[in-house]
């Protein structure tokens, strides 16, 4: 085997983590051009391939078949001049391994917890209708739940989280008040008691919703 011709590599510039100089064992090295793991025969890397396809040319240059893994790296046959010792070699790749080993982080990464959703029992009560009618459906053999795109199981969670936020939404001062003035004139109203709202139930009504509204569009 002739080397070829470039200029050699010394050991010592080399990353020795990219070296094998241990006793009883063969010497190898990682080619500089493919960047694997070759043998060093005679202080050279040995011939291989670096899986690149050959450009094809009209000159026969095999009797056979054509050798498989694609052209002959350049790095074949590289000179590697041994110009460190085995204490060196063992002592620089134990500092490189221990300086790898410094680098990565002993603090462990936490990640954050998924949230629970919340139990039956902890849930507004003026959710019940609209969970039972969750349940129901969802027992139901609806075929557009079991391709995962079920409209009507949207819009009852939607509605129900909205239900949920009006009705632990309203803690200001203001709207208590309003629920209890309105509650007080719905039972003391006689049109309101016959089915047709007057125009201060209707008022009263209408800020209950904004206040709530209001409250939603800040918590979405």
């Amino acid at each position: 085997m002739r080397h070829n011709g470039r200029t050699p590599i010394k050991a010592s510039t080399m990353r020795p983590e990219h070296l094998s100089l241990r006793e009883n064992e063969p010497r190898m090295g990682v080619c500089p051009r493919c960047q694997t793991w070759q043998r060093l025969t005679r202080s050279m890397i040995t011939p291989h391939r670096d899986g690149v396809a050959a450009p094809k040319s009209g000159e026969r240059r095999y009797l056979g078949d054509k050798p498989a893994g694609g052209r002959r790296c350049p790095g074949s046959a590289q000179r590697i001049d041994i110009d460190i010792t085995l204490e060196q070699w063992s002592e620089r790749l134990l500092t490189a391994e221990s300086t790898a080993v410094g680098r990565r982080t002993v603090r462990p990464i936490r990640k954050p917890r998924p949230q629970v959703a919340p139990a039956p029992v902890q849930m507004p009560a003026a959710t019940r209708p609209l969970r039972e009618q969750l349940a129901e459906h969802l027992q139901s053999d609806c075929p557009r739940c079991r391709a995962g795109r079920c409209g009507c199981v949207i819009e009852l969670r939607q509605r129900i989280r909205r239900t949920a936020q009006i009705a632990a939404a309203p803690a200001t001062p203001i709207y208590g008040q309003l629920r209890t003035a309105f509650r007080e004139h719905r039972a003391s109203c006689p049109p309101c008691n016959s089915g047709a709202p007057c125009n201060a139930s209707r008022q009263l009504a209408a800020r209950i919703t904004g206040i709530a509204r209001n409250h939603l569009s800040r918590n979405a």
